[in-house]
């Protein structure tokens, strides 16, 4: 019977599937998960500003984003009784981070707080004191801070690398501290709203497939609403071909664009691929550059999910026995092809369409690999084994990858340009910034006739696609090379880095009384190679200064306990950036 004439058919047995299915679901969160044993960490309502499993860079999303009215300061509560087994301050990453073990093998995490309450407070600023410094990790003992359900442990903020005031929330398994999905344990979050299906990406595997005749990949947009989608267009199919969806999850209450929970794909009503996400561990997040299809994401910011697991992904999200490489459409037949896209809360957006397939015959529909390249006087390739150690080299570039950083083979390309700028080497191309590395290759680069005293400052930076600064990386000199150790491909250079931290005041003056401010406030910033370390001492006494890197602002809290009032004082700021270079800024103030 013709696909086409039966698809309705198919349909009405896909809803059938579809209702057994998320009765499957519930069932299983129901015996796995405790739905009513952890209570909000806010006394708000919940709303979301990003979910788990949603994709960022470089990294699957671990928890959720609870909104908090757009300020700082609101209360957050313990989600259970249980202790404080970790507290965590950093400059970047989850800021101020608190971590409660519960006795049900769960332990909750609260990230980029303002501060911490009470006795937690106490702990936290006496350590930092004792051990001089903003930066610090605390595990106290399982009887060292006990809390109970319901007790307020902080206030919420954007400390680390927040972009907004917010609490991030998690929920580990405290064996393995994998992250779990936070939604599958009964919050109180509303969502009636379907899943938004934004593309299809259409990938013919190089010189064995294509999709309208064309060996070059498409990015197909999408009609329908409701949670029903479609192609306006029938596809054209031969060969071997891969496919991606690109899709978006909103909750009720908010605009923000959020994560799906599981990707199903079916040909002829038979199940090729999918994932769900029920929990992710940190050693695997990474593994999101092959979940995405990474030049797409790259080129035009489509976060195109693969709907084929690549041979070095391991990603422990795909449930099926399938999750095939490719599929080959040979047969001359038309082939119904089937997406199925859930959230966490069981609403389901499908899209369907029909292909026609046929057998791969045309090579010539392909652009030859190096064609984007006009000048191919210092241009080398290599092919590169995903599952082997992968080395390249020249008489003044090296790099070398260890086995099973790449997700699948590929050839790498190696371009040489002259230096601009501050460059004092050329500029080394290695392969561009489309192909991803799941941890670090070492890359080594020759410096002609580099002066003794120059040798510490010297350091391999990255580059745009323009050329332009990207990133300072670092690096060792030793013998006329200098040696770092990245996860990004693309352009390299070396430069000279002699300029000292910038510090400047911020709200203070030399001599104003500041006994009416409950803080004083100095900014640090340093133009190249980044700031490294810095101290803060008031009459030689070290004092405990927040950095705030995304505004560059070192923060002191005035304490009665710990200065006395009515008298002029000295601050006195040191900063040192990674390539040893260091200032020193002083001022009287009084308080």
């Amino acid at each position: 019977m013709d696909v086409v004439n039966t698809s309705f058919q198919r349909m009405n047995n896909l809803k059938i599937l579809l209702f057994s299915f998320f009765g499957l679901l519930q069932f299983v969160n129901a015996q796995d998960y405790p739905l009513e044993y952890f209570r909000s960490p806010l006394d708000i309502p919940i709303f979301l500003a990003g979910n788990f499993g949603e994709i960022r860079s470089n990294h699957f999303h671990a928890g959720l984003d609870m909104k908090t009215e757009s300020v700082e300061g609101k209360n957050i509560y313990a989600v259970a009784d249980g202790y404080v087994s970790r507290i965590k301050i950093s400059h970047g990453g989850y800021g101020k981070a608190l971590y409660i073990t519960h006795p049900n093998g769960y332990t909750s995490v609260y990230a980029h707080l303002q501060s911490f309450n009470g006795e937690i407070g106490e702990y936290v600023n006496h350590a930092q004191y004792k051990k001089e410094s903003y930066e610090i990790e605390l595990f106290p003992s399982k009887t060292g801070l006990l809390v109970k359900k319901g007790e307020l442990v902080a206030l919420s903020g954007n400390s680390g690398g927040s972009g907004g005031p917010h609490l991030h929330f998690e929920l580990r398994e405290t064996e393995t501290e994998i992250p779990v999905n936070p939604l599958l344990f009964g919050f109180e979050i509303k969502d009636d709203i379907k899943p938004t299906i934004k593309k299809l990406g259409v990938y013919p595997v190089k010189e064995m497939g294509t999709a309208n005749n064309s060996g070059a990949p498409k990015l197909l947009e999408l009609t329908g609403n409701k949670g029903l989608y479609k192609l306006n267009n029938t596809l054209s199919l031969s060969g071997k071909i891969a496919f991606g969806l690109e899709v978006q999850d909103k909750l009720n209450g908010s605009s923000n664009r959020c994560g799906v929970y599981s990707i199903e794909l079916l040909i002829d009503s038979q199940e090729v691929y999918c994932h769900e996400m029920d929990k992710i561990g940190f050693h695997e997040t990474r593994y999101i550059n092959s979940h995405v299809h990474f030049y797409d994401w790259k080129k035009n910011s489509s976060r195109i999910q693969r709907s084929y697991v690549q041979p070095n992904n391991k990603l422990d999200v795909y449930n099926c026995k399938k999750n095939a490489f490719t599929y080959d459409f040979k047969d001359e037949k038309k082939h119904l092809i089937q997406y199925i896209v859930t959230d966490s809360y069981g609403n389901a957006s499908t899209l369907s369409f029909v292909a026609n397939s046929s057998e791969f015959k045309d090579t010539m529909a392909y652009v030859k690999t190096h064609s984007e390249h006009t000048d191919f006087s210092n241009f080398q390739s290599l092919l590169f084994k995903s599952n082997k150690r992968n080395d390249f080299k020249t008489e003044d570039f090296k790099i070398s990858l260890p086995a099973n950083i790449l997700y699948d083979d590929f050839v790498f390309d190696y371009h040489l340009t002259e230096p601009k700028g501050r460059a004092i080497t050329p500029i080394h191309k290695a392969h561009n910034i489309y192909e991803p590395l799941h941890s670090y290759m070492t890359m080594s680069i020759k410096i002609d006739s580099l002066p003794e005293a120059l040798q510490d400052k010297a350091l391999i930076v990255a580059l745009d696609e323009e050329n332009k600064f990207l990133a300072a990386e670092g690096g060792t000199y030793n013998e006329g090379w200098i040696t770092v150790k990245t996860r990004s491909f693309g352009p390299y250079t070396v430069m000279i880095d002699t300029i000292a931290p910038l510090i400047k005041p911020y709200n203070i003056v030399k001599g104003r009384d500041m006994t009416s401010r409950g803080k004083l406030q100095v900014t640090v910033s340093d133009e190249l190679s980044g700031l490294k370390t810095y101290r803060g001492t008031i009459d030689g006494k070290w004092i405990l200064m927040e950095y705030d890197y995304k505004l560059n602002l070192l923060t002191y809290f005035f304490d009665d306990s710990k200065l006395d009032k009515g008298k002029s004082h000295k601050l006195n700021i040191t900063a040192s950036d990674k390539q040893g270079n260091n200032s020193e800024y002083s001022i009287d103030f009084i308080w």
